[in-house]
């Protein structure tokens, strides 16, 4: 597995690699709700999935090719007909230099680009599935995830309103790592909103477009599920006082 380059402040990682402030927040959120919650999962009509034979065929690291599949879909996002594939590697790589250290291929095969095409039509026109009419929302790329204390502010896979996308390329149903990432972004969105007014995430939708599957829940839904019955005051301040809490964040550091 590739290693973390991210500091332990960043949203994505601090809801990813520490669950034990999931566990705290959001007792619940275990495995059979997860399950109910996939089960909720649609597909878009028309699109299959990526036969993992496809995938097999690839010799690239598989978070290197997915995200290059991503950067091919929005440049057909832009309505452009054909991929430039340089354009898309050089992307991907930026990316994966942020998250990873990432081992830039020097080209792209024929079933590289096969899998990626797949993979990036299949995220193009999910992603159109869920604007619906463009007059309801401009579909915005890379949203502003705030930072609260000294949690970093990040950056989410795309957006709608007050709709957060977000995209996943593996060969399995969406994790509970998952959900807690779109937990933590709605979390830190909701303190943005008491602190000073800025918008709150609304609605999380989860993208796997290797798969075909589009899950839609209101963070309200999820809430109501994980939480135990508090508040989303009472999360806020729980959280805070996590946040604020010294041995808590010298343990953090040192991870």
């Amino acid at each position: 597995m590739p290693t973390e380059r991210l500091p332990a402040s960043d949203p994505r990682t601090l809801a990813r690699d520490i669950p034990g402030m999931f566990d705290a927040l959001f007792p619940q959120l275990v495995p059979g709700v997860v399950a109910h919650f996939n089960r909720k999962s649609t597909s878009v009509h028309g699109y299959d999935p990526v036969r993992q034979e496809l995938v097999g065929a690839s010799g690239l690291q598989r978070a290197m090719l997915f995200e290059i599949a991503v950067a091919a879909a929005e440049q057909l996002l832009t309505e452009s007909t054909e991929v430039d594939w340089k354009t898309c590697l050089e992307v991907a790589i930026e990316r994966q230099r942020r998250h990873f250290d990432a081992k830039p291929p020097e080209t792209l095969s024929d079933a590289d680009r096969v899998v990626a095409l797949q993979v990036a039509r299949n995220l193009y026109a999910m992603l159109k599935h869920v604007q619906g009419d463009p007059e309801s929302g401009e579909l915005i790329r890379s949203p502003h995830i705030p930072g609260y204390q000294w949690v970093a502010s990040g950056v989410g896979d795309f957006s709608i309103g007050t709709r957060l996308i977000e995209v996943k390329c593996t060969r399995k149903h969406f994790s509970s790592s998952d959900y807690r990432q779109v937990v933590m972004y709605w979390l830190l969105s909701y303190a943005a909103s008491v602190e000073r007014g800025a918008a709150e995430w609304s609605e999380c939708i989860l993208l796997n477009p290797r798969l075909n599957l589009v899950v839609t829940l209101t963070f309200s839904e999820i809430i109501r599920v994980i939480a135990a019955g508090r508040s989303k005051v009472e999360l806020l301040e729980l959280f805070a006082a996590m946040i604020g809490d010294r041995t808590f964040h010298m343990t953090m550091s040192v991870r």
